[in-house]
């Protein structure tokens, strides 16, 4: 049975691991471009990245619920109501980016002021925040389209599709930004036009195949401005959509509160989230496959193997996460010299990947049990915790870090308060016999759309495509 659940976690995990992992390479190829620079251009980076990442929950928002219904139509081997809820996915994407986008554009100096950054700083982050807000549009489509393919367990395609995206978008960013081979040099603005072009190949590809029928999920014209279905997808998303503004917000806060220490102090800390995003991809993968296996155990009313699976992905994902924080501490002067030349950004870096590393078994624990939570219908308490842990263990220490005029040392070492309370609040209620749920026809969609992702694996999916040749 272990050995069975060892598998199961690692096919489940490994792929989405890789994916993440490729995209988030993208975010160290623009520190590592911008470095020479200097400090002010990596904070711009940062602060443009962050607001980026704010516009990205939309649609991380809306991948659940494009999980949710495209996987539990392909289920039930119900192709038709897939492909629709695909392409209702795609239009809503559009629709979600588009006016954020918009919204952002327009607001861009007032939202990089919100960082009080010096004004070279301010600049340049606006430099890259006015054409990231428009080019959004392109990623909301390429993470639908990946996860529309997830959905129906074509774990393949979407690796290839960041593999690619991230060559491209990252060759195109450093000719852009430095205008080389004939092309116009766009300093800082170039980041983001570079990062879409790699962008605009996998989505402009996908449409052309996908209008060619091509694909298992074909296009249905009909269900584009479907109402219902719309509006379906939006209140399956909404509560993970709160979730990410919750969190998204809480780092542009804290990111504030950083600032006050300095350029340097701000540079390093962003460079350090950075590189914790690595570590995040990981535990994403991890948290993945808890789902997943905690709503197929609870759907097949086997509570005791939703427990054990959970407790078992926590345990790899400690296990992976603590030897990449080792990994880490080990190379920390390597890595923060490697994402920039200037002397106080590189001390600050060493000391918060210190930091980080610490918190490292603490994100494990979250990814994993607050995944497992989530699977098996338990949404409300992890968004509570998630709220708890922001506001306790990270705000009130870092508001007395400040009104103590402590060092950006003593601020830097809040986030470990943070995943501290939210670890223990999901361990202990993971414990208890509380969160576990039957899963039937009365329990909401998304979490019986888990049991339908399940029923779905990879091998389904080719032998489906080999029907349709």
């Amino acid at each position: 049975m272990d050995q069975l659940s060892y598998r199961s976690i690692w096919q489940l995990a490994g792929p989405n691991i890789a994916s993440n992992i490729l995209m988030v390479s993208i975010s160290f190829a623009h520190l590592w471009i911008i470095a020479p620079f200097g400090p002010e251009a990596s904070a711009a980076v940062v602060t443009g990245g962050r607001v980026h990442f704010l516009l990205m929950s939309a649609a991380m928002a809306l991948s659940v619920a494009t999980t949710a219904v495209v996987a539990r139509a392909w289920g039930a081997e119900d192709t038709e109501e897939a492909s629709e809820a695909t392409t209702s996915s795609l239009t809503l994407a559009a629709l979600i980016s588009l006016t954020l986008g918009g919204f952002t554009y327009l607001l861009a100096d007032h939202i990089v002021g919100l960082f009080n950054l010096d004004e070279q700083s301010s600049q340049l982050a606006v430099e890259y925040v006015r054409p990231a807000a428009i080019l959004n549009v392109i990623f909301a489509l390429a993470m639908t389209i990946a996860t529309a393919f997830r959905a129906i367990g074509d774990v393949v395609r979407p690796l290839r599709y960041a593999a690619f995206s991230t060559i491209f978008g990252t060759i195109g960013s450093y000719l852009l930004v430095h205008g080389s081979f004939g092309l116009p040099e766009m300093g800082m603005s170039g980041i983001p036009w570079g990062t879409a072009l790699g962008q605009v190949f996998v989505v402009g590809w996908f449409f052309l195949r996908w209008l060619l029928k091509a694909y298992p999920l074909l296009p249905t014209s009909h269900a584009i401005f479907d109402t219902g279905r719309l509006r379906q997808l939006a209140r399956i998303g909404a509560p993970a959509a709160l979730e990410q503004v919750i969190i998204q917000t809480s780092f542009v806060l804290f990111m504030i509160l950083v600032a006050g220490y300095g350029t340097a102090a701000f540079a390093a800390y962003g460079i350090g989230i950075t590189i914790l995003s690595i570590c995040i991809v990981v535990g994403m993968g991890f948290g993945a496959a808890s789902a997943t296996l905690s709503g197929q155990n609870l759907g097949a009313r086997d509570p005791e193997a939703a427990r054990a699976n959970g407790w078992l992905a926590m345990k790899m994902a400690i296990a992976i996460m603590t030897i990449m924080a080792l990994v880490s501490l080990i190379f920390k002067s390597e890595l923060a010299a490697l994402l920039s030349i200037d002397p106080e950004v590189r001390a600050h870096t060493e000391y918060f990947i210190i930091i980080l590393a610490i918190v490292q078994p603490l994100m494990a624990i979250e990814f994993a049990i607050g995944s497992a939570l989530r699977g098996g219908g338990e949404t409300r308490y992890p968004l509570l915790v998630t709220f708890i842990g922001i506001i306790v263990g990270r705000f009130s220490f870092g508001f007395l870090v400040l009104a103590l005029e402590g060092p950006v040392e003593a601020m830097y070492a809040v986030i470990i308060a943070d995943y501290l309370v939210k670890s223990i609040l999901l361990i202990l209620r993971f414990r208890s016999d509380g969160w576990i749920k039957h899963v039937d026809d009365h329990a909401p969609l998304a979490v019986q759309s888990v049991a339908g992702m399940v029923r779905a694996p990879v091998r389904s999916y080719f032998s489906r495509s080999k029907k349709r040749r």
